[in-house]
């Protein structure tokens, strides 16, 4: 019972109660990470599993070489990015994309921005009634509406009768299956895409700040370039993305629209791995799509950050 402790006893003890708070607090820590950990890991294994791995074998499959019947167990190349690069009709393909996506994206940002400015400060009824205008389009299939375009631009169709009965032109104009109309078509039904995201932002801004700089002299249109222009840039970014994004992406409206006379990287990919069934240079033809599309995010986001500073 009253036995002394030994030298070496007595050190064991003392290595034990220093290592005791680090052992608790390395417990405490681990606890406190486990939450997150819960909360993060199925998130990051569902971006691994749908989005990263479907991505590296997509990569995969644009280093081989030929299409159907070709040997899948050759050495891997870049033969198919060498094509796509010294190919006219690919290198065109790309650039109409781009060229397409900043249009468009353009075009909703000009239209979005004054009805999301409205819809966010006006508190009338009516600005109401234009949000459930914006809105319920999204209910409507894709598919629907692209053939809408279609029998509204078709040679027959209400927009060429108008013009006709204008005295604009004497015969039916060929809208139908050109850049033109493919534009139309996507800012019709990406424009709730950058709508949303900017009056969303509008209205949380305070109306505390428009009314201190219109205390201090302000003209109307310099509060807006001073004050609320800036300070709904974040929603404009954000609408300008989503845009860019889904019209890079876009494939049922320009092949409805623009059939085979618009040449974009999505309807080139589908002829590769459709119809000429040649899935290593489709593959590589969507991994070039998807690295410009991530490039040009980029380049707006670093745009975007130097225009803040």
């Amino acid at each position: 019972m009253g036995q002394a402790l030994e030298p070496g006893d007595r050190k064991l003890s003392a290595l034990v109660q220093t290592a005791a708070p680090f052992a608790a607090s390395g417990a405490k820590a681990r606890k406190e990470r486990s939450p997150v950990l819960g909360a993060v890991g199925p998130a990051c294994l569902y971006v691994v599993i749908l989005l990263v791995l479907p991505f590296i074998y997509l990569v995969y499959l644009s280093l081989q070489e030929g299409g159907h019947g070709a040997d899948q167990t050759a050495a891997l190349s870049l033969a198919n990015y060498v094509e796509i690069f010294t190919s006219r009709i690919y290198l065109e393909s790309l650039w109409g994309t781009l060229q397409l996506g900043v249009a468009v994206t353009a075009l909703t940002l000009l239209i979005g921005y004054p009805v999301a400015y409205y819809i966010a400060q006006s508190g009338s009824r009516f600005a109401m009634f234009t949000m459930a205008v914006i809105i319920l389009p999204l209910f409507v299939s894709v598919v629907v509406r692209s053939f809408g375009w279609m029998i509204l631009l078709g040679r027959q169709g209400n927009v060429n009768r108008m013009l006709m009965g204008l005295g604009f032109t004497d015969k039916p104009l060929q809208l139908l299956y050109t850049p033109g109309a493919v534009t139309v078509g996507l800012v019709h039904i990406l424009a709730p895409l950058m709508i949303l995201p900017i009056a969303s932002v509008l209205r949380g801004l305070d109306p505390a700040l428009r009314e201190a700089a219109s205390s201090l002299g302000a003209s109307r249109a310099k509060v807006f370039w001073t004050v609320t222009l800036p300070l709904s840039l974040p929603g404009v970014a954000a609408g300008c993305v989503l845009v860019l994004a889904h019209v890079i992406a876009a494939f049922v409206l320009p092949a409805l629209i623009g059939s085979d006379r618009v040449k974009l990287m999505a309807t080139m990919i589908y002829q590769q791995v459709m119809t000429a069934n040649n899935l290593p240079l489709g593959a590589a033809l969507a991994v070039v799509m998807v690295v410009a599309t991530f490039a040009l995010l980029a380049l707006a986001g670093f745009i975007a950050r130097r225009h803040r500073v």
